[in-house]
């Protein structure tokens, strides 16, 4: 039996997202500004994933603090997904210095498209030049959400 994963990023105010993630019976909700393509660098880091890269590290900027998922696959059929936060922005300091939110292990090809999933109702809510004039800094991930829909082989019939 599958654990279903459900990421749901949402643009919340000018230049602010808020994403919660639920993994079965767990959840975290994080936050990001528009300091950074947060959404962006999920979309590429799950392209990552569903190319069998072995880690991947993504950063949320807050302000003051950070969020990052950090992504490593274990025994090449699973990933472990771990959300952490950080009090400082821009810390640079190990994984092992944050505080764990979110801990599960899945399917690579679950985590990419759940990504794809969150990154499409999001592309539906704000089309065309609305999510950058939410957002602020950065341009809906076009090129890298296709380079993740051609990793996940078009995922566009997939229930979402």
């Amino acid at each position: 039996m599958t654990v279903p994963l459900d990421i749901d990023y949402r643009l919340t105010g000018q230049g602010w997202a808020a994403c919660t993630v639920r993994f079965g019976d767990e959840q975290c909700e994080i936050r990001a500004s528009y300091l950074s393509d947060a959404l962006g660098k999920l979309v590429l880091g799950a392209a990552a994933v569903a190319s069998g890269l072995h880690s991947v590290s993504i950063g949320f900027d807050e302000e003051p603090g950070e969020y990052r998922w950090v992504v490593t696959d274990v025994a090449g059929a699973e990933v472990r997904v771990s959300v952490l936060a950080f009090d400082g922005l821009w810390s640079h300091l190990p994984d092992s210095a944050g505080r764990m939110l979110l801990g599960f292990t899945c399917d690579p090809f679950d985590f990419a498209e759940a990504v794809w999933v969150a990154a499409s109702r999001v592309r539906e809510a704000w089309p065309g030049e609305a999510y950058r004039d939410k957002w602020g800094e950065h341009e809906f991930p076009t090129q890298a959400l296709a380079l993740l829909e051609a990793r996940l082989g078009n995922p566009a019939a997939a229930p979402g």
